[in-house]
């Protein structure tokens, strides 16, 4: 009986998850590393435009004074900073993912074989 709680299969879940066991566990954890690496990066860029957005709001209430124009341009500044940073990093994992074979999102980690 205690055998038969670990054979239980739930159908929802995609094959790579539903089932586990060790020949899976690399591809679920590969794909689960493979979409936090996705949604860092897109957390980052709404990031970097609200930061943009605001630099460029403070821009345009200033009202002509010197010291909220010069914080409003290094906020503008340092949001595209940001962004070019943050496309290069796109940039370069995708070159990685293309020259060496690898699919991010689907990311598979070695693991070591049962038996």
């Amino acid at each position: 009986m205690p055998n038969q709680l670990a054979q239980i299969i739930n159908p929802v879940l995609p094959d790579t998850i539903g089932k586990g066991g060790i020949e899976k566990g690399g591809t679920a954890t590969g794909l689960i590393i493979g979409n936090l690496i996705g949604g860092m990066i897109i957390f980052a860029f709404i990031l970097a435009i609200f930061y943009f957005i605001t630099g460029a709001f403070h821009w345009i209430t200033s009202g002509g004074d010197k010291a909220k124009l010069e914080t409003a341009r290094d906020k503008i500044i340092q949001s595209m900073v940001g962004l070019i940073i943050l496309a290069s990093v796109w940039a370069v994992t995708t070159l990685l993912g293309q020259f060496l074979g690898i699919r991010f999102p689907e990311m598979q980690i070695p693991t070591i074989p049962k038996g």
